[in-house]
C-alpha cells in the first residue's frame, strides 16, 4: 500500500498571480510520479514558486545549470524528503507561450519532469534522463495533461 504524501507548496515571487487550481495540480503531479515508482513509506516532497532572478541566484549558489524554468536540490537531511523543486512561475509562463500551452500545462510537465528526476536520482540533462520519457509521458496522460510530443512551437 502506497505510503502518504506530503507536498509542501510555498510563494516566494511576486512576479506572476498563482491562478486557481495550480497548487491541487501540482500536488496530484508529485503524488502520480511518487505512487508511479512504487514508494510504499511517507514521503515528502516541496515546490517552491520563485521568479527569474531567485532561480538565476540560485543556478549560481548551487553551480547548476538554470536555463529551465525549474532547478531541483535532492535533500538527504530531512528524514522522508526527497527534495525541493524551486519553479520560476514567469519562466513557466514564458515557456507556455513558446509552446502554445497554458501555464497549467507547463507547470505540470516541469513538476512531473523535476520530480522524477529527483525520485530516481538522476542529474538533470544526462542521457539517463532520456529514459524516464516514457514514464513521464504516462503520467502526463494520467493527469490530463499533454505530452511532451503535443508541444507545438510558436514560430510568430
Amino acid at each position: 500500500m502506497p505510503g502518504k504524501v506530503k507536498v509542501i507548496i510555498s510563494d516566494t515571487q511576486k512576479a506572476v498571480r498563482i491562478p486557481k487550481g495550480l497548487r491541487m495540480l501540482i500536488r496530484r503531479s508529485c503524488i502520480a510520479v511518487i505512487h508511479n515508482h512504487g514508494v510504499e513509506e511517507d514521503t515528502q516532497v516541496k515546490v517552491e514558486f520563485v521568479d527569474n532572478d531567485r532561480l538565476a541566484e540560485l543556478s549560481s549558489e548551487l553551480s547548476v545549470d538554470g536555463s529551465s524554468s525549474y532547478i531541483i536540490v535532492p535533500d538527504s537531511d530531512e528524514k522522508n524528503s526527497i527534495g525541493t523543486l524551486y519553479l520560476s512561475v514567469e519562466g513557466a509562463q514564458e515557456l507556455s507561450q513558446m509552446h502554445s500551452n497554458t501555464l497549467e500545462q507547463e507547470v505540470g510537465a516541469c513538476v512531473v519532469h523535476g520530480v522524477m528526476l529527483l525520485m530516481d536520482d538522476i542529474p538533470d540533462g544526462s542521457a539517463e534522463e532520456s529514459k524516464l520519457r516514457d514514464k513521464e509521458e504516462y503520467i502526463m496522460y494520467q493527469l490530463g495533461l499533454p505530452t511532451s510530443t503535443a508541444y507545438v512551437l510558436n514560430n510568430s
